[in-house]
């Protein structure tokens, strides 16, 4: 395979990554916790991650880059956007850098073992990472410029413990789930592909 083709091929997958994974920060999102409505599922890391695996991790850096530039330009939300998208970019880039250092391949042959201990480590450092941001600075950022103070509608701890804490967690065991599932069966594709 030539150069210029495997670049082309690799700024194409970049470019149709980004912009499904843009699709997929719109819809579906998915509350998960009762009464938290604003904390919502999206599946937006599954194209980041097919990046990471089909090319390499720079690729899945410029799949966030991009997706989170199409969420400024076509699909702000004011204050939410300019507070949120930071906070789900950390987010993703913890899940993906986690996991990629336990699990650093897939192949069409996935190690379960490595893979389950990828997605737990990934959830557990997504969850302690949120939880960080959240306490220091989403909720005095929030309540300063969105005028949402959880102090008052939730307090702090109660916060932080009941509904970011398993947020992350139900968010990371299902990311993980799906991009398990979706990694091992597109490895068989790239690997005939690549042949």
């Amino acid at each position: 395979m030539s150069i210029s083709r495997t670049r082309t091929q690799r700024i194409t997958f970049i470019a149709i990554m980004s912009t499904i994974s843009f699709l997929l920060m719109i819809f579906p999102q998915i509350p998960l916790i009762p009464g938290a409505d604003f904390l919502k599922l999206d599946f937006s890391i599954i194209p980041v991650l097919l990046a990471v695996y089909w090319f390499d991790f720079s690729a899945g850096l410029l799949v966030i880059l991009l997706r989170t530039i199409l969420k400024l330009l076509l699909n702000n939300e004011g204050v939410n956007t300019y507070l949120g998208l930071p906070v789900n970019v950390l987010g993703v880039l913890t899940f993906i850098t986690l996991l990629y250092l336990i699990l650093p391949r897939v192949t069409v042959k996935l190690n379960y073992i490595r893979a389950i201990l990828g997605v737990l480590v990934a959830t557990g450092g997504l969850a302690i990472s949120m939880i960080i941001v959240n306490w220091f600075v989403v909720i005095p950022l929030y309540a300063q410029f969105a005028h949402f103070d959880i102090q008052q509608i939730f307090g702090v701890g109660h916060y932080l413990i009941a509904i970011v804490m398993p947020f992350n967690l139900i968010q990371g065991i299902i990311w993980g789930i799906v991009s398990m599932t979706i990694l091992s069966s597109t490895m068989k594709v790239k690997h005939i592909i690549n042949r």
